[in-house]
């Protein structure tokens, strides 16, 4: 059963108020702790994260410690999966916002792009990635590419959403103009693969 929407948005306001004094007196640290927690067990979207720790320190920083975290977590991810296989995914998947449905859709991506799946999930914004780490784990899918894949595809990712939270603290409008501008790349891509996807099929 999956967590009601309502608990999603309590978790994460208080998740929030956690996070912000953690990350403030632990710096780069509690940037990676609460990373790790996001990457492998409690359901709180990265985005988060990231954008609110930059909103106190510099994107590099947010990146490396945002990116060791999340990658960290990522391997608790893989080993839940390979050693609970299906039958735990299926059971606690849920409360990880790793539902049977997304495992399922996962699982063909691997079957479509292989290594790569990895890393395009990481790189896809408002994706729960931990449904692609405790995937890898349940196919048993190469550890060391697993954890390469996750440690390239977070590292950018990160310290975009970093830089994001600086500028919404800077520069409002220019964000949500930014904002706008990322959205319609992001559907262009996606009608672009769409297009790809429909012309192998024929």
């Amino acid at each position: 059963m999956a967590l009601d929407f309502s608990l999603l948005s309590q978790i994460e306001g208080y998740f929030f108020d956690v996070l912000k004094p953690v990350v403030v007196a632990y710096g780069g640290m509690g940037i990676a702790f609460a990373m790790f927690l996001e990457s492998s067990i409690l359901p709180v979207p990265s985005e988060l994260i990231l954008i609110t720790a930059g909103l106190f320190f510099d994107p590099v920083t947010v990146a490396f410690w945002g990116t060791i975290g999340s990658t960290l977590g990522a391997m608790l991810g893989y080993y839940i999966g390979f050693k609970g296989g299906r039958p735990v995914v299926d059971k606690y998947g849920p409360y990880f916002l790793a539902t049977p449905d997304r495992v399922m859709r996962a699982e063909k991506k691997f079957h479509e792009w292989g290594a790569y799946a990895v890393l395009i999930g990481r790189l896809l914004p408002f994706v729960p990635f931990k449904v692609f780490s405790i995937t890898s784990g349940v196919l048993k899918y190469d550890f060391k590419k697993f954890t390469a894949m996750t440690f390239i595809g977070t590292l950018p990712r990160a310290f975009i959403l970093a830089s994001v939270g600086g500028a919404l603290l800077q520069y409002k409008n220019q964000f949500w103009i930014a904002l706008g501008v990322i959205v319609i790349l992001a559907a262009i891509a996606f009608l672009a693969k769409m297009a790809v996807d429909a012309k192998k099929k024929k």
